[in-house]
């Protein structure tokens, strides 16, 4: 049974990941095969720790559209397991990192925390 509700959240998600801001990532699930979706990061500076080298990075916020095929399904999340190719800063090249929560999620968008 459809929900209209759910049906609208759908719609709007599908189209706000072509606004500016949005960029592509590649989600690398722990089984089945990698692809690339569009999300919303948000970065956060690197905080230096005493007798750190290099300090530490904070999570990212990933905000993506909560589909099995043109983003990430909520239900399917594996935060033990599953990769997220991210630039730790725009320009740079791509490195792994996992999703460790599921901040918010509702029938269009997830927000996950990625570290």
């Amino acid at each position: 049974m459809s929900d209209v509700f759910d049906d609208t959240l759908k719609a709007a998600a599908a189209s706000f990941f072509l606004l500016p801001g949005a960029e592509w990532i590649t989600y690398r699930p722990r089984t089945g095969a990698a692809r690339r979706i569009r999300a919303v990061v948000t970065r956060s500076e690197w905080i230096a720790l005493p007798g750190v080298e290099g300090g530490s990075r904070p999570p990212f916020g990933v905000l993506v559209k909560n589909d099995a095929t043109n983003g990430i399904d909520s239900a399917t999340v594996d935060t033990g397991g599953d990769e997220l190719d991210i630039a730790p800063n725009v320009g740079e090249p791509p490195k792994a990192f996992r999703p460790a929560e599921i901040m918010n999620h509702d029938a269009g968008l997830m927000f996950l925390k990625v570290q």
